[in-house]
């Protein structure tokens, strides 16, 4: 893992571009936001509950981490299992099939959540009131009271909980969320967020890594416990496209939403700080890679916040991928875009201070902005994550918050924001229905 460096709130704005250029840019990041090693020289636990294709990820990223040590390994396929303990190399670590009898070994601190979505909250919260802090993959779960109970687990026992959405730990996230604080780009009363894909292969059909779409040769019910990955999923008979392919299926995922739209939206949420939507819409459907999934590969949703003054859209395709993923700010005076870095475009009609402008422009390196006018299309600042923000990476900051007892970036409150918004959109779809959120019951209706 890079060498952490330092840095203070005078060379931050030395550094960025925005405070090089004389912008009253207010910086919004936090005391473990900036990067900072923790003191202490005591080795956090750590077990892994799932190490598939994104599992293995993370067993590899804890491997580059020096305060962290994996001590304990859970999975139900010996495939996945073996690698990973070739992986980590350690005659010390510990094998489990069944994660309760990991979250009983006492050198683990930490749990790290890397499991089909189902599976999310009661390992979750068995980890909370086994004493373990989480790391969970997003979608953090799949229903309202599930989300509810994870909060009531994690808090009751004073526990850290880190939910997977790494553009948190961003420095792009960051300086967006300074852009907009700024208020340069005026009321910003709509947002628009999407992903675009396209492959070979359909999404979600992969194997044991994202660019392996063959089957391994020993997946078969002598290596894989079917009846533990179903869990209290509806009993059905052993099938691999549900093992591997599970985001296709309701059963145990949210398909789009929790995949997906809970990135894009994420990052607003980080950006802005919108909270949960009072409303909801959501339509798509199998429009193209029609095999047997439930979910749709097309999927379109709606927020709005009405005492926001605020509607944030969303889409999503699997059979395209010009746009890539982007998000737009849209201001009175300026527009956000990211996706490949910031960029912030002025609007003809909107309010300007013409010398910060002016110095804006000059940092862009011989850019210059374009004349005001209809349609500008020459962006006034542009940000590609050049030097000058040094983060942790989202696992690090989930690693010092296990020591230091702090919030991490993605905690518990925000997760569940998360979780309730997903879920809105696949019960919106269902239902084909607006749905609301009660914020006072707690529900949506």
């Amino acid at each position: 893992m890079p060498s952490d460096k330092k840095i203070t709130r005078r060379r931050f704005f030395k550094k960025s571009a925005l405070g090089t250029a004389g912008i009253a840019f207010a910086s919004t990041l936090g005391a473990s936001t900036v990067l900072a090693s923790p003191n202490s020289s005591d080795t956090i636990g750590i077990g892994i509950i799932g190490v598939g294709v994104r599992g293995i990820e993370h067993l590899r990223e804890v491997l580059r981490i020096p305060d962290a040590q994996i001590r304990g390994i859970c999975d139900i396929y010996t495939g996945h299992m073996e690698r990973a303990l070739k992986a980590v190399n350690n005659p010390d670590v510990k094998s489990y099939t069944d994660y309760r009898n990991l979250l009983e070994n006492r050198d683990i601190d930490a749990v790290i959540v890397a499991t089909p979505d189902h599976w999310h909250a009661k390992m979750a919260i068995d980890a909370a009131e086994a004493g373990k802090d989480i790391y969970v993959e997003k979608c953090l779960t799949r229903t309202i009271s599930e989300a509810k109970a994870i909060v009531k687990a994690v808090k009751g026992n004073k526990r850290v909980l880190q939910l997977g959405h790494q553009g948190r730990s961003s420095p792009t996230n960051a300086r967006a969320k300074e852009i907009y604080n700024s208020g340069i780009l005026g009321p910003v009363t709509m947002v628009r967020i999407s992903t675009f894909r396209n492959s070979e292969i359909a999404q979600w059909r992969w194997y044991s890594s994202y660019s392996n779409f063959n089957i391994p040769s020993d997946a078969d019910p002598e290596h894989i416990d079917w009846n533990k990955f179903l869990g209290d999923a509806p009993k059905r008979a052993f099938d691999l496209r549900r093992f591997f392919h599970w985001r296709c299926y309701w059963d145990y995922g949210t398909g789009i939403a929790g995949d997906l739209l809970s990135h894009q939206w994420d990052a607003v949420n980080d950006i802005m700080g919108v909270g949960i939507a009072k409303t909801c819409v959501a339509s798509g459907g199998v429009y193209y890679w029609d095999d047997d999934r439930e979910a749709p590969d097309v999927w379109n949703v709606i927020y709005e916040y009405p005492d926001k003054n605020l509607a944030i859209t969303y889409s999503c395709e699997f059979q395209n991928s010009h746009y890539g993923s982007e998000l737009q700010l849209f201001g009175k005076n300026a527009t956000l875009e990211g996706g490949r870095g910031l960029r912030v475009f002025l609007e003809p009609y909107g309010e300007r201070d013409r010398e910060m402008l002016k110095k804006l422009a000059e940092r862009q390196k011989g850019e210059k902005a374009e004349a005001p006018g209809r349609g500008a299309a020459i962006p006034i600042y542009t940000y590609t994550e050049e030097p000058g923000l040094y983060f942790t990476s989202h696992m690090q900051n989930f690693i010092d918050c296990v020591r230091s007892r702090e919030k991490p970036r993605c905690h518990i409150d925000v997760a569940f924001e998360e979780a309730v918004t997903a879920i809105m959109s696949v019960i919106a779809y269902k239902e084909k229905r607006q749905v609301t959120w009660d914020s006072v019951r707690q529900e949506v209706i």
